[in-house]
């Protein structure tokens, strides 16, 4: 283990020792970045946070402490008790599922708002399929995707 990704591990420690836990932190350096990964403890619900956000606080400043103390450290990737792998696999099937509906429509559909990182995943499992296209709506927190049949 590498020294920033040793450094991201115990500050991810350090940090969640706030919310009064302490947790076991695998950590792992892969071609995405340092890959974080929380295992399932009691305190994994308010860790992840309503639908991820307190997860995506977390991952947003351990990447801040991490960049400050190596300028060239890769993206920090954190996880919880596999969160963002089930969230991830609920995405793609939502996609797909969507795509179906509006192929045997015709209309378009248009998805619940979605962070970043959530939209991203839709977009690219929805461009893999034929006759289906997408684009997002809305500004901010209310961005959502809209799946419309092909041109």
């Amino acid at each position: 283990m590498n020294d920033t990704t040793l450094v991201a591990k115990q500050r991810l420690e350090e940090l969640v020792s706030f919310f009064g836990a302490n947790v076991d932190v695998e950590a792992e350096l892969t071609e995405d970045g340092i890959e974080l990964n929380i295992v399932s403890s009691a305190v994994s619900p308010r860790l992840i946070g309503h639908r991820g956000e307190t997860l995506r606080a977390i991952e947003f400043l351990l990447n801040q402490m991490i960049k400050r103390h190596d300028g060239a450290a890769p993206r920090i990737l954190v996880d919880i008790a596999g969160y963002k792998q089930a969230r991830r696999n609920s995405l793609q099937e939502l996609a797909q599922e969507i795509a179906a509906r509006v192929k045997e429509s015709g209309a378009e559909e248009e998805l619940k708002p979605m962070n970043p990182a959530e939209r991203r995943i839709v977009h690219m499992v929805l461009r893999e399929i034929e006759g289906v296209d997408t684009e997002s709506r809305g500004e901010d927190r209310d961005r959502r995707i809209v799946v419309k049949p092909a041109n």
